[in-house]
C-alpha cells in the first residue's frame, strides 16, 4: 500500500466517498479514518443528504443544504483555468496531476451536478404546486358561476334561453335576469382541439356582437345582454376569439321579446 494519506488528503476524498465514487486504497483509507474523526463523519453525512434528496424528490430540502453546498464548493475550488496556449512547434512538458487535485475536481463536479439536479427537482415541485393552485382557483370560480346560474334561474323575472343547433346535436342553456346579466351553461358542447375556442354572440339582426370567448371546453360563463339583441349564437373560432366572425352558427337561441 502507498504512503499513508494525511488528514487534509482524506478530507478531499469525503465528497466522492459519500457518493460511492471512490474505491481502492483511497476508499479503505477513508473507511479507516471515519471512526476516529467526528468532523469527517459529519461531513460525509451532509454530502449524503444531497443524494438522499435526489432519491426522494417529494421531500423538502434539508435545512441549511444550500449553505453547505456553497461552503463545500467555495472552500477549495482547485484550478479550473485552461493552460496557456504555446506557439507551435513548442510542446508544453506534461505536468503531474496530484491525486488530491483529481479527487477535489471530481468531487466538485459531482456536487455541482447534484446541486443542479436538486434545483430542477424543487423547481418542478413549485411548478406542480402552482398548477394545483390554478386548478383549485378555477374550480372555485366555476363553482361560484354555477351558484350564480342557479340563483338567476330561480329569480323571478329571469328568462331561460335554449340554444340548439339546426340538427339538434348541440344544446346549451342561458339564463338572463331582468337587469341584463346572463349566465350560459354549455358543458354539453364537445371539447375543441388546441388553438380553437367557442365564442358567444349577441344577434342584433344585421350584425353579431361578441359577448366573450368560452374556451375549448366551456362549463358556465357570464355575459351581459342589450335590448337590441334578438338572440344568442355560438360559433367556433381560432383562439383567443375574433371581433367579427365569418364562421357558421353552431347553436342559436331567440331572446324573449
Amino acid at each position: 500500500m502507498r504512503a499513508e494519506l494525511r488528514h487534509a488528503d482524506l478530507e478531499e476524498l469525503l465528497g466522492v466517498y459519500a457518493l460511492d465514487a471512490v474505491d481502492g486504497e483511497e476508499r479503505l483509507a477513508v473507511e479507516q479514518h471515519l471512526p476516529t474523526c467526528a468532523r469527517c463523519r459529519a461531513e460525509v453525512e451532509e454530502h449524503r443528504e444531497v443524494a438522499a434528496l435526489l432519491a426522494h424528490t417529494g421531500a423538502p430540502a434539508p435545512e441549511g443544504l444550500w449553505d453547505r453546498i456553497i461552503e463545500a464548493l467555495d472552500d477549495d475550488h482547485g484550478d479550473f483555468s485552461l493552460p496557456p496556449v504555446l506557439p507551435f512547434p513548442t510542446m508544453a512538458p506534461p505536468q503531474p496531476v496530484s491525486t488530491r487535485h483529481r479527487w477535489r475536481t471530481r468531487a466538485n463536479a459531482v456536487l455541482l451536478a447534484a446541486a443542479a439536479a436538486v434545483i430542477v427537482v424543487l423547481g418542478v415541485q413549485v411548478e406542480q404546486q402552482d398548477d394545483r393552485l390554478d386548478d383549485m382557483s378555477n374550480l372555485l370560480a366555476l363553482d361560484a358561476l354555477e351558484q350564480a346560474y342557479q340563483t338567476a334561474e330561480s329569480r323571478p323575472g329571469s328568462d331561460v334561453v335554449q340554444l340548439t343547433s339546426f340538427d339538434g346535436q348541440i344544446d346549451a342553456q342561458a339564463v338572463i335576469t331582468h337587469d341584463g346579466t346572463g349566465y350560459l351553461r354549455a358543458s354539453s358542447l364537445p371539447r375543441l382541439p388546441e388553438g380553437r375556442t367557442y365564442q358567444l354572440w349577441g344577434d342584433a339582426g344585421d350584425q353579431r356582437v361578441s359577448l366573450g370567448s368560452l374556451g375549448r371546453s366551456p362549463e358556465v360563463a357570464s355575459f351581459g345582454v342589450s335590448d337590441q339583441f334578438e338572440g344568442l349564437a355560438i360559433t367556433e373560432e381560432a383562439e383567443p376569439g375574433v371581433i367579427v366572425s365569418q364562421q357558421p352558427v353552431l347553436a342559436y337561441g331567440p331572446l324573449p321579446q
